[in-house]
């Protein structure tokens, strides 16, 4: 068997092929690590068998010939098989019943962000600090020493992801941490309010367990919906956070070479929050999006142009 630098290199060259229009030849050499006996090198298996970095190199030269039908495919399928997370979306009789009280139960009106690392925090948390004041909510920015604090610290996933400095796998863990004990409204740092007339009380009943769904459709073995994770509104001891922190060892141990938005993110929060009673945000809930590290500029431009719309709460922004 090779190793893990041959299977990196021949992925890199079907990329350059692709890059140089070369789709044939691309599309050859893909085919001919398919039935490679890789050893989980290129990652876990997907729903097709595929392992999934070779999964992933197939639906970007799809995507890059125009292909419509397979890109579909190969995006819905991007995912391990269901089987492998059902088994941690099992709850019982009375949690069923706690999670239909819990779904009529009302969410603070808190929000969290969570920021760890020595970059200073983007201007979109004073933005929303700003927002919260104005609407009557709380704003909490967590940082290492507030989670520290918190204990989070002794929960080992979320700890061990830390000292591997990954980061977004940590804010994961963290914010799921987070919402169990203090419900709230829990945000990404990369949000921007969309608007100051209103705030989430207009969009959402601020009951239960919300989030959105994203656009790219997925095979989540209940359907095709796939939730976000990056907006989270939810009372306080929500069985479903507890699952999912009691999920992750399990996960790690059974795909430890899985990304994250499988294993601690959008995944696995779906395949456990389906389980139950949820509400959905708005279609039209994040009523922009703007290129990484676009100039703040930008964003004045569309709030201002959002402001005289009936349009969503959230834009879309990484600032850094």
């Amino acid at each position: 068997m090779s190793d893990k630098k041959y299977y990196d290199a021949q992925l890199q060259i079907a990329r350059q092929l692709q890059n140089d229009g070369q789709y044939a030849e691309a599309h050859a050499l893909l085919l001919s690590l398919v039935a490679a006996k890789d050893g989980y090198l290129m990652g876990e298996r997907t729903v097709l068998g595929l392992p999934r970095r070779l999964h992933a190199a197939r639906l970007r030269l799809a995507k890059a010939e125009g292909d419509m039908v397979a890109k579909i495919g190969y995006q819905y399928t991007l995912v391990p098989p269901p089987q492998l997370l059902a088994k941690y979306a099992r709850f019982s009789p009375q949690e069923c019943r706690t999670i239909g009280l819990k779904s009529r139960e009302d969410v603070p009106r808190l929000i969290h962000q969570i920021w760890i690392g020595e970059k200073a925090p983007p201007i979109s948390v004073e933005a929303w600090a700003a927002h919260a004041a104005r609407h009557g909510y709380d704003h909490h920015l967590w940082r290492e020493a507030d989670l520290e604090r918190e204990g989070v610290f002794s929960n080992a996933v979320f700890k061990a992801m830390l000292d591997q400095g990954d980061y977004p796998g940590a804010v994961d863990v963290a914010r799921y941490i987070v919402l169990e004990r203090f419900g709230g409204i829990y945000l990404d740092c990369d949000w921007y309010p969309a608007r100051d007339d209103m705030s989430f009380d207009a969009f959402l009943p601020l009951a239960g367990l919300t989030a959105f769904d994203e656009k790219t459709p997925r095979d989540t073995g209940q359907g095709s919906m796939l939730l976000a994770n990056s907006f989270i509104a939810a009372p306080a001891g929500h069985p479903v956070f507890r699952r999912m922190l009691e999920a992750f060892p399990g996960i790690l141990e059974d795909m430890p070479r899985a990304p994250a938005w499988w294993s601690t993110g959008p995944l696995i929060f779906t395949v456990i929050a389906r389980a139950g009673s949820i509400s959905l945000a708005p279609a039209g809930f994040v009523a922009a999006s703007l290129a990484d590290r676009a100039p703040f500029e930008d964003v004045e431009a569309v709030r201002r142009e959002l402001a005289t719309e009936a349009s969503g709460l959230l834009i879309a922004w990484k600032s850094w």
